[in-house]
């Protein structure tokens, strides 16, 4: 396991030591030095963060709960693997959700604070042309969806998709570093915020169908290409 690119961070010295060790294995896995299906040494694991291994033990399984880390007998825990059938089943409840989300959300158009939409959607743009920052990106398109899902106030949808964007944070972060994809994305956003300009609810509601019709199409044969490499080493 490779521990060279990331130094201990100083917060662990006087922040809540559990929160530093999750947020920092998390960021390592998402960060692609940590790959799927590397096994994660606890006992690595606490000299890379100066921690003893119960609060690595103890973050490895909050990050199972966020779909980051599988345990497997007498073997455990590894970084999860990406898998075809796991997406499809969390992509496919998003999409049912978000769009129940959005057709509550233009009810109230004017619960959409668009000035602070418009300032996300130029950051996401910058962003985007910069492709240095994936972390930044994430949470920046993760900002500007909620912006617009909170708009419907319907809480417990609201805490389930929340959860869903966690469960698939891995996913995320793996086809975002695809380059080519950066101009679609682009766009979805800017289409996204014009309808919500304009309070168009038919035209929020088919920027969100266009962009889940184009999202399946080309990754769901990404990652059976990559399961199917992986089964081949």
């Amino acid at each position: 396991m490779s521990t060279a690119t990331h130094a201990p961070s100083s917060a662990i010295n006087y922040g809540n030591v559990q929160e530093t060790v999750v947020d920092g294995i998390r960021d390592m896995i998402l960060d692609g030095e940590l790959r799927p299906d590397e096994r994660l040494r606890q006992d690595d694991l606490a000299d890379r963060f100066g921690v003893s291994t119960m609060p690595i033990r103890e973050a490895l399984r909050q990050l199972q709960a966020e779909g980051l880390v599988t345990f497997y007998p007498r073997q455990g825990a590894r970084v999860a693997r990406l898998s075809v059938s796991e997406y499809e089943e969390i992509f496919r409840i998003r999409r049912e959700l978000e769009s129940l989300a959005c057709r509550w959300a233009v009810e109230h158009f004017e619960r959409i604070p668009l000035a602070h939409l418009r300032l996300l959607l130029e950051e996401i743009e910058a962003t985007e042309a910069r492709f240095d920052d994936g972390q930044g990106r994430l949470q920046l398109a993760r900002e500007f969806f909620f912006t617009i899902f909170e708009a419907s106030e319907k809480e417990h949808l609201l805490r389930i998709l929340s959860s869903l964007w966690d469960v698939s944070q891995h996913y995320r972060c793996h086809f975002s570093s695809l380059p080519e994809i950066v101009p679609q994305r682009v766009a979805t956003y800017r289409k996204l915020y014009r309808a919500c300009e304009a309070r168009e609810s038919e035209g929020l509601i088919e920027a969100f169908r266009d962009m889940w019709a184009v999202r399946e199409p080309t990754r769901i044969p990404l990652l059976h290409e990559e399961q199917a490499q992986e089964q081949t080493k």
